[in-house]
């Protein structure tokens, strides 16, 4: 049962609970044990970080699983998240629980299931989700249909929808590419803990002067319809006192239609993302598909979407595909 788009649009506005199937949803849905019978699951990072994003936008997410396992209450634990409805039972005896507790009603709640047991909540929550490894019975109930798999960023994509829907998404990504001084001044290191459960090389500490960094960070940015539109990656990012970020090893990445189309890469960049405009004066590469362009110093416009390269400009021309190069690092 999909619906429109402005129709999905209107059902996430209203979204202030997700609850979440485990197997086959949170997990690509297969049992693992090891050879002395302890159960093990896999989760998906990104899933992870999604979750804790849309906590710290204000949305209650909750566990509701009809095959109790310790690893699903360690991965709760592990994202704090504080409803994990674990039992044999019907799972709209334990979504109406939820509802009781906290108040919700069944338009607010966005339910992410795939199997036969969940179609009694998928019937009657407000947003009904299915991932493509779904039962052909879940797929028809449901309103969306995500295109990553269980297991591999479905509730990723589930989140942004929902947060972007409500205007909450630029907030919530705030800690990855924040620019004022004053975010990382007022903000505890507990803030940031969450990203270092999730990726641990990445980071967040905050220096005696109080501008802060980030270590080892990627930052995706996607469009209404889930597609990539550009990724910043780099090594290390220092905020400055004026909101500025110095990036070590920078790599800007640009996609069209999840494609990988352009890559900017530099040792050295500073982006004023208040002003949507970074320079570098340090050797930049361009790379695109057949062609690769080096030279010294840069500048980038969001504004006007465009590069520059200021001096020793060299133009390679290639046969074939091109392989999109690492940005060089530094001495």
């Amino acid at each position: 049962m999909k619906v429109a788009k402005g129709a999905l649009t209107r059902r996430l506005r209203k979204i202030r609970c997700l609850l979440l199937d485990v197997d086959g949803v949170l997990t690509d849905g297969k049992l693992h044990f090891t050879s002395d019978g302890e159960e093990f699951k896999t989760f998906d990072v990104q899933d992870g970080h999604g979750i804790a994003m849309a906590q710290r936008a204000g949305l209650t997410v909750g566990f509701i699983s009809g095959r109790p396992s310790k690893a699903t209450a360690r991965r709760a634990a592990d994202l704090r998240v504080n409803i994990v409805l674990q039992k044999p039972s019907n799972k709209m005896d334990m979504v109406e629980k939820v509802k009781r507790q906290h108040g919700f009603a069944n338009d607010e709640i966005a339910f992410v299931g795939d199997e036969l047991v969940d179609l009694p909540v998928l019937r009657r929550v407000g947003l009904a989700v299915a991932v493509p490894n779904a039962t052909d019975e879940v797929k028809r109930v449901a309103h969306y249909q995500t295109r990553r798999q269980g297991g591999d960023g479905a509730v990723r994509e589930v989140i942004e929808m929902i947060l972007k829907a409500q205007g909450s998404w630029e907030r919530a990504i705030a800690k990855y590419v924040a620019v004022l001084a004053v975010v990382l001044t007022l903000a505890s290191t507990r803030m940031f803990a969450d990203s270092g459960a999730e990726r641990s090389s990445e980071t967040v500490k905050k220096p005696a002067d109080n501008s802060g960094y980030i270590e080892k960070f990627e930052v995706p940015q996607r469009d209404e319809d889930g597609n990539l539109k550009w990724k910043l990656i780099g090594e290390r990012a220092v905020i400055r006192p004026d909101g500025m970020m110095d990036i070590q090893n920078a790599r800007a990445e640009f996609y069209t239609t999840n494609k990988l189309d352009m890559v900017f890469s530099s040792p050295t960049c500073r982006l004023d993302r208040a002003n949507n405009h970074a320079t570098t004066q340090d050797h930049v590469r361009i790379d695109r598909e057949n062609m690769v362009l080096t030279g010294i110093g840069g500048e980038w416009n969001g504004d006007t979407s465009s590069m520059v390269i200021r001096s020793n400009v060299c133009v390679i021309i290639t046969t074939g595909q091109q392989i999109f190069g690492e940005p060089p690092k530094q001495p």
